[in-house]
């Protein structure tokens, strides 16, 4: 939790710039949950970020792309054995929607099932613009 408290100290100290952090607390109560079914609330973290204009877009996919994906992932995957069983994965990612559904954060989720990364690009963009994300409220 000190590491998070961290985290947000700086993004406080820092809030005018633009920042991209990926799997951030909710991946982390997602894999802790899935792991080691445990809990951690990080509703005090979600407080301090709401005021900093933070969003989550959260990417996903159907679980019959996920075989395509992991072809893709090989290619580059230092560890490949993991993708032996895909089940974990679309688990993880039911856990992840529940949770973001509870999140205070404004949200997108986008589906990218496609592989069309220009168009998804062109969506978080246009959520951002449209949701206020593009700058800090006055």
């Amino acid at each position: 939790m000190e590491i998070y408290a961290t985290w947000a100290k700086m993004f406080e100290l820092q809030k005018y710039y633009s920042w991209i952090v990926d799997r951030f607390h909710i991946s982390a109560i997602a894999y802790q949950k899935q792991t080691y079914n445990k809990d951690y609330d990080f509703h005090w973290l979600e407080e301090k970020l709401l005021p900093l204009n933070f969003r989550v877009v959260f990417c996903t996919r159907s679980p019959e792309s996920f075989e395509a994906a992991r072809e893709e992932r090989l290619k580059v995957s230092g560890n490949p054995s993991q993708y032996d069983d895909l089940h974990p994965f679309i688990e993880q990612q039911d856990m992840m929607r529940e949770l973001i559904a509870k999140s205070l954060l404004p949200s997108l989720t986008l589906d990218i099932s496609d592989n069309n990364i220009p168009a998804a690009v062109e969506r978080v963009a246009d959520w951002l613009e449209q949701s206020g994300g593009l700058y800090m409220p006055d």
